[in-house]
């Protein structure tokens, strides 16, 4: 069964987050910067990784109290089915604080995907070290946590960060899970919490709802992010342009150790006539930037700063992942993850195919229930499917559910043929592709009906299979040799992924060829029914002249990308929308 990998691997899939305090990296400033929220990049600190665990012994001998761990769940049980929903975070070791946010994003997620298993990995591990050694807690990292998935027998995975931007940590989090790629039918990767311009509108109102009764008009409200050295730094000026387009004059926006820095934002509040300051952390979880950097009564924190410039300070210690509404942005992300897996695909019937006898690629929801070999025959609009098995365990299939098998008479139960070989193959009536198909087996061990789906992937058809006249083609729409543009969409991969469009064509007898534009250099060939076509540009993105099969419907296409240790082929689809073809003039 083709992959497909719904991740970006490319320079999109980007990981920068806010759930806790830097990259690799900045994990090595230890557990007093590895247990902030981090809300940002990976700033590269000068600590090593030793310096890093002695502070983070040195945390432990200082016993601060944050909260109990026994509280918060971990999400590392086994038994979780075959749809899995991993949130992966930075991490931090502030009990109640990972609790009150990574932990009720999780639960908002789990309460959004009651279907799916919502899992837990963290980036960190002085982080996850920590905890275990303190708390005696453990905590997948996400090396693990795929392990899990795949001893679980995970077939479907989605990966939602619980991230601020993106940056190096995004990077690290797909490399990361690009090389479990074959490990799963299908793996998407959901985009962290500023992404697009609705993103930044929702974010801050969700700010300046969450600070509204401040807002008395003597008060400046600074939101404190971590900051980073990379270029998604420029996050933080673009909330600030938000907020102050939205009229929020009195917002303004710091980072910790990048810009604005703490002296830019107290400039930018002295010319405003405030007598009071509210500080807040833009950060998913309240941590040790939030508690030290920002509200600690250190010389060098935020709370001396502007008390020391004569304003009368209130800390609120609340990281954004508290919030309802920046939750249900999590929620709408990894929907739209989730969606990604199942895009393009529209029931086809027997009477969209020629008559004919074809090798199709079947979806099954348990790996227990295991095609190794479908064919699929055509015959007068009616298909039937010969599905040989990957083992001997069944005695009989039901196309309904395992209670209308159990209703229904052993007249109605399919059983199986045997080959030489000894394979087991149920030949059963489809009355659809591309939908999910109930179908129950019986176990000759456990002797009794188990619920299993099945889709038949019209995808997985060589396109002759189909009858004249099912694509719209060039021909068929009697484009004039020439040059043309029309809008295209791009499906699968990471969803950070994207292409140009519109898309430059052009056609020469009856022929269509379109420019595909990558957002990304990652990128050295592409494939359109199995034959390849190598980069063709001098542009610094890849770009590809392949041809369009037809229009108006999915094409699947491989894209080969280079970004990372190994080169990865990756599935796709790009739909060609014949209503917007135009003469190019």
């Amino acid at each position: 069964m083709k992959k497909i990998f719904s991740v970006l691997f490319i320079a999109a899939f980007i990981f920068t987050m806010l759930t806790a305090c830097g990259s690799r990296s900045s994990e090595s400033s230890g557990d007093s910067a590895a247990v902030s929220a981090f809300d940002g990049s990976s700033a590269a600190v000068s600590a090593s990784e030793e310096e890093a665990e002695d502070e983070a012994e040195t945390q432990d001998e200082e016993n601060y109290d944050t909260g109990d761990a026994s509280l918060d769940d971990p999400r590392n049980a086994d038994g979780i089915g075959e749809d899995e929903l991993m949130v992966v975070s930075f991490g931090t070791s502030y009990n109640d604080s990972r609790r009150l946010t990574i932990g009720a994003i999780e639960s908002a997620i789990e309460e959004a995907f009651p279907e799916w298993s919502v899992r837990r990995g963290f980036t960190s591990q002085i982080i996850i070290d920590h905890v275990l050694r303190r708390d005696g807690v453990a905590i997948d990292n996400v090396g693990q946590a795929l392990d899990r998935a795949v001893e679980n027998g995970v077939r479907r995975l989605v990966v939602q960060p619980t991230h601020l931007m993106n940056g190096f940590e995004y990077n690290d989090l797909v490399d990361e899970v690009a090389q479990y790629a074959d490990a799963f039918d299908a793996v998407a990767i959901g985009e962290p919490l500023l992404t697009s311009d609705e993103d930044f509108a929702a974010v801050a109102a969700a700010i300046v709802e969450a600070t509204a009764e401040y807002d008395d008009g003597s008060t400046a409200i600074v939101f404190m992010g971590h900051g980073t050295e990379a270029e998604s730094n420029g996050v933080y000026s673009r909330m600030q342009q938000v907020l102050t387009d939205a009229g929020n004059a009195n917002y303004f926006i710091g980072t910790v150790e990048a810009e604005p820095s703490v002296e830019d934002v107290l400039a930018a509040v002295k010319k405003g006539s405030y007598s009071r300051v509210v500080l807040r952390p833009l950060m998913i979880v309240a941590g040790d930037h939030a508690n030290n950097d920002m509200a600690g009564d250190e010389e060098e924190s935020w709370k001396s700063a502007f008390e020391g410039a004569g304003y009368d300070v209130e800390c609120l210690v609340n990281g954004l992942g508290e919030l309802e509404s920046i939750r249900r942005l999590f929620v709408q992300h990894a929907q739209a993850a989730v969606d990604s897996l199942g895009q393009g695909r529209e029931p086809v019937c027997g009477d969209s195919l020629k008559d004919g006898v074809y090798e199709i690629a079947v979806d099954s929801s348990s790996s227990m229930f295991n095609i190794d070999k479908c064919v699929l025959t055509v015959e007068n609009g009616q298909m039937t499917a010969a599905m040989t098995m990957g083992g001997t365990g069944y005695l009989y299939v039901y196309m309904g559910t395992s209670r209308e098998a159990e209703a229904a008479g052993e007249d109605s139960y399919i059983s199986f043929t045997e080959d030489e070989n000894g394979a087991h193959t149920f030949t059963v009536p489809v009355e659809a592709l591309d939908r999910e198909t109930a179908c129950a087996a019986f176990s000759k061990k456990k002797e009794m009906w188990y619920d299993r789906t099945l889709v038949f992937r019209s995808d997985s058809l060589p396109r002759e299979a189909f009858a004249d006249g099912t694509f719209v083609t060039a021909e068929s729409l009697g484009l004039a040799d020439g040059s043309y543009t029309l809008e295209v969409t791009l499906s699968g991969g990471s969803s950070r992924a994207g292409v140009e469009s519109p898309a430059q064509m052009t056609v020469e007898d009856g022929t269509a060829m379109v420019t595909i534009v990558w957002s990304s250099s990652s990128y050295d060939y592409m494939k359109v029914d199995g034959v390849q076509y190598d980069f063709d540009g001098d542009g610094s993105n890849s770009t590809f002249v392949i041809p369009v099969p037809c229009f108006d419907v999915p094409v699947p296409v491989q894209a080969d990308t280079i970004a990372m240790s190994t080169p990865h082929e990756i599935e796709y689809t790009l739909c060609f929308d014949s209503s917007t073809i135009q003469v190019q003039s």
